[in-house]
């Protein structure tokens, strides 16, 4: 039912849509609308884990098979790299739990204006088998906060930014100061090999 009560305040969208969700597990109802908004000129964007900071690789095998679609539709996808333990038991983001900080987020920033936050991941769990909750604020104060803090996470030194060159992604990342092209996804052989499990065995529905 989440799913149902947010569509038409998804659909009203005509400028930004942001997203910040954990798990991003789109499938081609959700892939229809987001590339109807991109190609209708609306800026969107995605923060979401990266494969090497996620901690579920299997769900990550549900996202990757989107990601170049999305892309080529003009989209932005940021994905949360892994941060070393925070002392104070969190990232500076406020976006991460606890040891190596993945995003554990769910919030939707729709035109500057209305901010949703609650437990709703964009992907098929949430929508079909989880009890979600979550609040629907019409706000452009708290709205323009979630923003700054979106994009304080969406930057390079604390995200990737998959981009496509010559038709292929990239990941581009910040160390130092300075700004380096990844050409290989970050995350190591053993997530990778779940991640690819995950989508070779058809586990998007139950993801």
């Amino acid at each position: 039912m989440m799913a149902t009560q947010l569509r038409p305040e998804l659909d009203s969208v005509n400028k930004e849509l942001i997203l910040i969700s954990a798990y991003f597990v789109p499938q081609q109802p959700s892939m229809r609308y987001l590339l109807g908004r991109a190609d209708a000129g609306v800026d969107v964007r995605l923060l979401t884990n990266s494969l090497e900071a996620t901690d579920v690789p299997a769900v990550h095998g549900g996202y990757a098979p989107y990601r170049k679609t999305l892309l080529e539709h003009g989209v932005k996808l940021y994905e949360l790299r892994r941060q070393p333990d925070d002392p104070s038991g969190g990232s500076s983001f406020g976006f991460s739990g606890g040891s190596d900080s993945s995003l554990h987020t769910k919030a939707i920033i729709l035109d500057k204006q209305k901010v949703f936050i609650g437990s709703f991941n964009f992907d098929p769990r949430s929508v079909f088998w989880n009890t979600e909750v979550g609040v629907l604020v019409d706000s452009p104060e708290l709205a323009g906060y979630m923003r700054k803090l979106a994009e304080e996470g969406m930057a390079p030194a604390v995200s990737y930014q998959a981009r496509l060159e010559k038709g292929e992604i990239v990941w581009i990342a910040e160390d130092d100061g300075r700004l380096y092209t990844l050409r290989k996804e970050p995350g190591g052989k053993w997530r990778s090999f779940k991640a690819w499990l995950s989508e070779a065995i058809g586990l998007e529905k139950m993801l």
